[in-house]
Order: C-alpha cells, then sequence, then structure tokens
C-alpha cells in the first residue's frame, strides 16, 4: 500500500462497518473487521473530501502518527483510498467515562496514574517535535480493560514539516493559539492539560498543578511536562508520611548526641550533697592546726551532721578522682562526681518516677511556645512547594531551639523525679511529630 499517495473520492468498501458515534465536525468514525482484527476507520465526511485543507489534514494526522509508538497513543496502522485505520481502542472518552464512573478520579491514586499517563504520551509528543493542540477530553480515550489512556486526532498537530495549525478546540486552547502572530509550542499543550485536569473531578488535588500550567503568559507555565512530573514526585500522601518520619529520626539522632555527649565540669546538685556518704573525706582549705606540714590541707573526716559544702572545698574534686596527701605520707583519694546531669544512681533511686502522661504534659507544655514562635506563621498558609521550602527551611532552627529547651526542661525534672531518658525522648519526639502533623493537616486544609 502507497502510504503517501492523496485521498480522494473514491469510497473503500467495507462490508462490515460500523458507524461510530464519534468523529466530529470534519470526519466520520467506523468500526471494521480486517483479518479478524478490530480498526478504527476515519473519514472526511462527504462535503469535505475534496476540500484541499481537510484532505491534508488527514494526510498529515496520517503520515505523523504512523511514525510514532507509544502505549498511550493511538496506533495508525494503514492508509485507505479515502481514510485512514488505526487500531481499534474499546473504550470510553474522558468524558463519557467520569460520566459513567463518577466516583473513581476521588482517588488519588487513579487521578494520579491518569495523569502520569497523559504526561507520559504528551511528554514522548514533544520529544519527537510534535506539538498535539487539540488536547481536550474528546480526545483522550479510556479503555475498558485497565482504564489506560490512549490519545487520539493528531490532525491539528504541529511538527516540524506540518506547520499549518488550522484548528483548535477555544475551551482548551491557549491564547496564543488563537492569536495567529504568536508562535506555539509545548507550553500551548501544557495550557490544555491545565484546562482538562479544571473538568476533572480530581481537580482539587492539582490546584497549584493547574494554576501554574493555565498562566496566561507561557513564561509563567511548567516549562516541560518534566516540571509536571517533578512537581508531583512527592504528593501530599507521601509527603505526610516521610515528614514525621524525618523529624522522628532528627530527634532520635539528638538523643543519641545527648546521650554521649562530652561531659563538663561537673556542679553536684543539693540532692548529692545530702547522700554523701559519712565516710567521705574533704579536703579542707583551713591550716593546718595538728603538727605537720602546715602547706598542706587539713583532712577532716565528714559526718552526717556536719554537712560539709562541697563547692567549698579545695582542690576541686578531678573527674576521675585525684590523689590527695595524708599527714601520714600516704595517699587518699577523693571522690569523682558524675559529670553528666543525671542524677547518681542512689539518688535516682530514692526520687519518685514520673509518669509517661505527665513527661508528655511537660514536654508539650515546653516546645509547643517554640513551635508557634517557629512555624506558627505557616497555619494559614497552603502545602505547596514555596511553603514546603519554607518549612525545611525552619525546620533546623526548630529542632535546636526546641533540642535546648528540652535539655533544660529535663535537667529540672531531674531534681524531683526520677526520669529514664530514654523514655523521656521518646515522648519528645512523639509530641514534636504531633505539632508537626497537626500543621500539615491544616495546611492541607487551606488549599481546599
Amino acid at each position: 500500500m502507497n502510504s503517501t499517495s492523496s485521498f480522494s473520492e473514491k469510497q473503500q468498501t467495507f462490508p462490515d462497518a460500523e458507524l461510530l458515534p464519534v468523529g466530529g465536525t470534519t470526519c466520520e468514525c467506523y468500526c471494521v473487521k480486517l483479518y479478524g482484527k478490530l480498526h478504527f476507520l476515519k473519514r472526511l465526511k462527504p462535503e469535505l473530501r475534496s476540500h484541499p485543507q481537510y484532505v491534508a489534514a488527514l494526510q498529515k494526522e496520517f503520515e505523523t502518527g504512523y511514525s510514532l509508538e507509544h502505549p498511550h497513543l493511538v496506533h495508525y496502522a494503514a492508509k485507505v483510498a479515502d481514510g485512514i485505520l488505526m487500531d481499534y481502542i474499546d473504550g470510553e472518552t474522558l468524558h463519557q467515562f467520569v460520566e459513567h464512573h463518577p466516583d473513581y478520579f476521588h482517588h488519588r491514586k487513579h487521578a494520579d496514574r491518569f495523569l502520569h499517563q497523559l504526561l507520559s504520551v504528551v511528554g514522548y509528543l514533544h520529544e519527537h517535535q510534535i506539538v498535539h493542540l487539540d488536547l481536550k477530553p474528546d480526545n483522550i480515550l479510556i479503555t475498558r480493560v485497565g482504564n489506560d489512556v490512549k490519545l487520539i486526532d493528531l490532525g491539528f498537530c504541529y511538527t516540524d514539516s506540518y506547520t499549518d495549525t488550522m484548528g483548535r478546540t477555544d475551551k482548551y486552547a491557549a491564547p496564543e493559539q488563537k492569536d495567529v502572530s504568536s508562535q506555539v509550542d509545548a507550553r500551548t499543550d501544557i495550557y490544555a492539560i491545565g484546562r482538562i485536569l479544571q473538568t476533572l473531578p480530581c481537580a482539587n488535588f492539582y490546584k497549584r498543578i493547574i494554576r501554574w500550567c493555565t498562566a496566561q503568559e507561557p513564561g509563567k507555565r511548567f516549562q516541560s511536562v518534566d516540571d509536571i512530573r517533578r512537581s508531583m514526585r512527592l504528593p501530599a500522601s507521601l509527603v505526610r508520611v516521610l515528614l514525621p518520619v524525618f523529624l522522628l529520626l532528627v530527634a532520635i539522632l539528638l538523643v543519641f548526641m545527648f546521650w554521649h555527649r562530652p561531659q563538663d565540669t561537673p556542679v553536684p546538685s543539693d540532692a548529692t550533697k545530702e547522700v554523701s556518704p559519712p565516710d567521705t573525706v574533704i579536703l579542707s582549705q583551713k591550716p593546718s592546726i595538728e603538727k605537720g606540714d602546715a602547706s598542706l590541707p587539713d583532712i577532716l573526716p565528714a559526718s552526717p551532721e556536719s554537712k560539709p559544702d562541697v563547692r567549698s572545698a579545695a582542690p576541686l574534686p578531678q573527674p576521675n578522682g585525684s590523689a590527695g596527701a595524708k599527714p601520714d605520707g600516704s595517699t587518699l583519694t577523693t571522690p569523682s562526681f558524675d559529670q553528666s546531669t543525671r542524677p547518681s544512681p542512689s539518688v535516682s533511686s530514692s526520687l519518685p518516677p514520673l509518669s509517661e502522661s505527665e513527661m508528655e504534659k511537660q514536654i508539650r507544655t515546653t516546645i509547643s511556645p517554640v513551635f508557634q514562635r517557629v512555624m506558627g506563621s505557616l497555619r494559614d498558609s497552603t502545602w505547596n512547594r514555596n511553603t514546603q521550602e519554607i518549612y525545611n527551611n525552619r525546620s533546623l532552627s526548630l529542632l535546636q531551639q526546641c533540642g535546648s529547651q528540652v535539655r533544660t526542661l529535663q535537667f529540672s525534672l531531674s531534681k524531683h523525679y526520677y526520669i529514664d531518658e530514654r523514655t523521656f525522648y521518646q515522648q519528645y519526639a512523639h509530641v514534636l511529630t504531633s505539632l508537626s502533623n497537626d500543621l500539615y493537616d491544616q495546611m492541607l486544609k487551606n488549599g481546599k
């Protein structure tokens, strides 16, 4: 079959041809069977078969489509005397599908699947220097099996070889397409994608995408379908999962760093002084009144009644203990104090435990004002690429300030209660995640 011959008024006979209720204003469409396989036959209407402009459009559609192969683009099989043959698609137009399946696009996974397939085929055309220029629901078929996208009708497309684009559908046409003096490009199809999304029940899912697709000026739109794909890469459902996980991991990291933090010079608490064992010895700074070297500090036994002030003792005990000299020349090791802020085991065991519910209450009371100060201004915003970037930029400051407040709280509570640090910081992570989820949910509601 000569694929380059012109269309003529001669009509090829297909005895089993079934006229279909599609085709638009210029063409008639039939279902025909060849060699046991169903095909879609597209013919110009009788009054247009001698019109050079429409004959050229059908010729362009076949020659452009015949060279393409994509799973979501109708397959152009052959050219006949008065029309073109395509593989038959058992499905419905997008408008018919929505009418017959009103709840389908209410599910985000179905909506995302549809949009990904549409972007895939439109991106494929753009990679081959083809702009469809007539994207609309009637040119998008949804298969009965699998609900897959099939794009049809390249009659109005722009290619390097066919630059004459005579037709359009005004409802979905971009401003530059209506202005004959303007140039069309991939962004013209992107405008139509935004208009299509506006007609679907899932439009609420893609408010931001629709807004950027349908900008009046091409320069303010997405510049390619890849840009739309990137904006979909982290849908809200995924962000909802990843954001708490990220914050939880950061909180756990803070716990680990706090647990293994460098130890500072000890400042014993009052509780430590009260439980000093009776046989503790203190190196006093008083002059010696006994016989011996007056330059050596006096060694006095401590009794429970005396309760010596260890902060006035000299020299201060060293981190791992230090050796002091007795009057008889032997050495005496002074007790060392725990350098962490945690009470000693003897102190901890004598303090009442703090319940998890009280821990959570204390932590929430402490960090809620910090969270409000750092993140509160976002509660009136919607979740989008811009606010997500703002949130990420503020997260480090939030974690630093909350971490500082929580450490202070833990030290303060440990003077009066026994605190299990692992449980304490698990509660901290839980509260921080709860506050973040609450903010995220509010931002999603703002976008509806």
